[in-house]
């Protein structure tokens, strides 16, 4: 059971989970028992896109010092279990779409969410940028999340969506992808920080300034896209004349400038470290989506359900990590 969970990677299972659950209260859904079969929908896509990815990079990870224990690569377990599990995550989350959403506009939205993170998981070592395809997956996830609301897509929907999409443009193309820099060079990989001239020599990783210009610019563009909501009013600062929310928004939107500071800076013989810094990077990440809509959920949802999500989004990592890892917390990454 441990390796099956090892597979699924449950201390990220939130990110895509709540996608679509996100991008659906935004677009004025908040009725309990959809936001539900979202969630699921959105584990199902989860466990779909990582048993996928480590069935398609099997004999890559096989070669690496870092992740050659995957239950996939290890022989734990074998690839057909794993190809039979992703595609009943396929299935599976097509199904309970028909049943309680379906129009054509949700069907055809999560097929191609689908279709583009299968581009991604098959090719992403052959092809350069495809971080950009994963992320327009995961935008498509947040419209479809959306559409099972309504057709009319608010800006707000939008908004979450086009932050999932920054989300997993940094998280892969960036922090993924640079800490991988050294075994990649050697197996011919063209990642981002390859092409825009990270180097690992000498167990040192030698990174260009075109290449913080571009992180820390993803970054930035990643934290306006929260801020938008606020400037444009579909939330508030405030709550209860209390600015919490802008606060929150201010004190996580300073630590992810300082993680990604860490993470670039960080040497390849700390990699350990670096993990760290990206899990708690990608972790505030998610939190602060529930911060920017913290007064609009208030408001339709009511204050216990609000922070009662924003509990389950800091305890989830730490208690699946601690599980699966015990003390260390380092996963096979």
């Amino acid at each position: 059971m441990r390796q099956y969970l090892i597979l699924f990677r449950p201390y990220g299972i939130l990110f895509l989970g709540l996608t679509p659950v996100f991008s659906a209260i935004a677009n004025s859904e908040f009725s309990l028992f959809p936001l539900i079969l979202l969630c699921i929908i959105g584990f199902l896509v989860h466990i779909f896109t990582f048993a996928q990815n480590d069935y398609y990079d099997v004999e890559i990870d096989r070669k690496s010092i870092y992740v050659s224990n995957r239950p996939l690569s290890s022989g734990t377990i074998s690839q057909k279990i794993v190809l039979i599990l992703f595609v009943s995550c396929f299935i599976l989350s097509l199904i309970i779409t028909a049943i309680a959403f379906f129009s054509l506009p949700s069907f055809f939205t999560l097929l191609l969410t689908f279709l583009l993170i299968t581009i991604y998981n098959k090719y992403s070592k052959y092809y350069f940028g495809m971080e950009y395809v994963l992320s327009a997956g995961v935008f498509t996830f947040g419209i479809f999340g959306a559409i099972t609301a309504s057709n009319n897509i608010s800006n707000l929907a939008i908004l979450v969506s086009t932050f999932g999409f920054m989300q997993w443009l940094f998280s892969v193309g960036i922090s993924a992808n640079l800490k991988d820099v050294e075994f990649d060079s050697k197996q011919g990989i063209r990642t981002t920080p390859i092409i825009l001239g990270v180097k690992a020599i000498d167990k040192n990783l030698q990174i260009p300034a075109t290449f913080k210009v571009y992180s820390f610019l993803i970054k930035i563009l990643h934290i306006s896209v929260a801020f938008f909501s606020f400037l444009f009013g579909y939330t508030s600062i405030f709550i209860y004349n209390l600015p919490i929310p802008g606060i929150c928004f201010l004190l996580i939107s300073a630590l992810l400038i300082y993680l990604t500071w860490k993470i670039l800076s960080t040497p390849i013989t700390q990699r350990d470290k670096m993990l760290i810094y990206i899990g708690l990077q990608e972790g505030l990440a998610l939190l602060l989506i529930p911060i920017t809509l913290m007064s609009y959920l208030i408001e339709n949802i009511s204050i216990i359900p609000t922070i009662s999500l924003i509990l389950i989004i800091i305890l989830w990592p730490i208690l699946t990590f601690r599980m699966l890892f015990g003390k260390r917390m380092i996963p096979l990454e």
